[in-house]
């Protein structure tokens, strides 16, 4: 990196790794997807919805792109309790940043004043509440007048997109109202060009959109976000920590890469914890060195954080006489999906259920009482691990327990061999050397031991003789 770079640079840490918010220095470029969206935004009337799986990019490359175009927009969350009307008062209350304060996100806008007055008006009315009988919650009535088709006005006004989030955790019920809603959007667009609906959600929300209304069909784009490739998380990497002035071995890139399963915010986290743990919180001016000795720490600390959520669900899993060896054999195989055939003859002869037991046990794991962990695809017949955040957590899971399984045989095979005994090591050994000092002293003990035995036998020999003389 430029010296003067590093000079006046204040990049920090969290601004550069952002595992829970949208990436900016470290945003990857992902132009086939990004021209589609920028179509599509473009394009009036054109409702999208955004999908794939938690964690793939779909906010941020949303957000990039929209700021990118210089596109004003809102943001709500759905939640599964959230209702239409919840939604809808999000939306009022996000617009207040336009109406009240009068902050643009990028797009310049002029507001009339009987839309300020009517706006203005139904603030003052949603201020009001009504208290339930416990006298602790308190719920804000909607006003008449904050109808979706006076929401896409004010909306039309600022040139403003309405980004719904999680739009799959909805209730069936509530999906429809937002189709519906969807609609009104769609013939706004014959008066407010930019105005639209982008909805966000997990993979099959698209679907789910559009069977809830055929007249949805041609006008909505479903634009699928797939995961990261492994050049793009490699990418995300090297651009990371070069901001930092950090230098990583390959090895150490290639760990990341491998286990943050091609999730984008898995792999901020990852970095974000091998950083942080290094003591390294800004962009350094002299350059330091990390390798994969410093990987383990990453992984202990991801593997804690999700104890409470993924290790219940791999507890209960693995207490099943044959659950780990299903679960190891997605980790093995390293396959987006596997045959019921492939599961049942990676579990072992011994462990091995029948196709009953083990069709109703991967039955059972795909319930909702094991957060619906291995899910069946209806129509290709194979099975998969649902969320790639928990297959992220197998992979480290099962290198921690291999690991921790090697460091078990290394202190059995040091006991084995005496390592730990707490005698020092000449109480039992002795050293031969041969040289003129043990053999001096070799010869005079022989020579010693000679004129012993010399003597004993005088001494048994004379008395023998003496009493032959007397007998004579």
């Amino acid at each position: 990196m430029n010296i003067f770079k590093r000079l006046f640079s204040s990049n920090t840490l969290n601004e550069i790794f952002t595992p829970n918010t949208v990436a900016k220095l470290t945003y990857v470029s992902r132009t086939i997807i990004e021209d589609d969206l920028e179509k599509y935004l473009s394009l009036p009337g054109k409702q999208i919805v955004i999908y794939g799986h938690s964690g793939g990019g779909k906010t941020t490359l949303l957000r990039n792109k929209l700021r990118e175009v210089e596109q004003n927009f809102i943001k709500t969350h759905c939640e599964s309790s959230t209702s239409f009307n919840d939604l809808l008062l999000q939306a009022f209350d996000e617009l207040n940043r336009f109406y009240v304060s009068e902050k643009t996100t990028n797009t310049e806008y002029t507001i009339s004043s009987e839309l300020k007055a009517e706006f203005s008006g139904i603030s003052s009315q949603l201020n009001s509440s009504i208290k339930e009988s416990n006298g602790e919650k308190s719920v804000r009535i909607i006003p008449p007048q904050l109808t979706p088709q006076k929401l896409a006005k004010f909306l039309g006004e600022i040139s403003c997109v309405w980004i719904i989030e999680d739009f799959h955790k909805v209730v069936p019920e509530e999906k429809k109202r937002i189709a519906d809603v969807v609609k009104i959007f769609i013939d706004a667009a014959n008066d407010y060009a930019k105005v639209k609906i982008v909805c966000i959600g997990a993979v099959g929300t698209a679907r789910e959109l559009i069977e809830l209304d055929n007249n949805l069909n041609n006008r909505v784009a479903e634009l699928f976000v797939p995961l990261l490739t492994d050049v793009e998380i490699e990418s995300i990497v090297t651009k990371g920590f070069e901001l930092l002035n950090v230098n990583i071995d390959k090895d150490l890139k290639e760990k990341i890469v491998y286990y943050s399963n091609n999730l984008a915010s898995l792999t901020h986290q990852i970095c974000y914890d091998l950083c942080f743990h290094s003591n390294i919180k800004r962009l350094r001016f002299f350059p330091k060195k990390l390798n994969s000795g410093s990987f383990r720490v990453a992984v202990n600390s991801y593997v804690r954080k999700n104890s409470d959520t993924f290790t219940k669900i791999y507890d209960s899993i693995v207490c099943q006489k044959y659950g780990w060896n299903v679960l190891k054999t997605f980790e093995h195989l390293e396959k987006e999906s596997l045959s019921f055939d492939e599961i049942k003859n990676n579990i072992p002869t011994s462990k091995r259920p029948t196709d009953e037991e083990l069709i109703n046990y991967l039955e059972q794991v795909g319930s909702a009482e094991y957060k619906e962990v291995i899910r069946l695809d209806r129509n290709s017949r194979k099975y998969s691990i649902s969320s790639p955040f928990f297959r992220a957590f197998l992979k480290m899971k099962f290198a921690l327990e291999q690991s921790e399984q090697k460091e078990i045989n290394n202190k059995k095979n040091k006991k084995r061999h005496h390592k730990f005994s707490i005698d020092t090591p000449h109480m039992f050994e002795h050293k031969f050397i041969l040289n003129d000092e043990f053999l001096t002293t070799y010869n005079q003990v022989l020579e010693n031991i000679i004129m012993n035995e010399i003597k004993i036998k005088r001494k048994i020999i004379i008395p023998k003789d003496n009493k032959k003389d007397e007998k004579i």
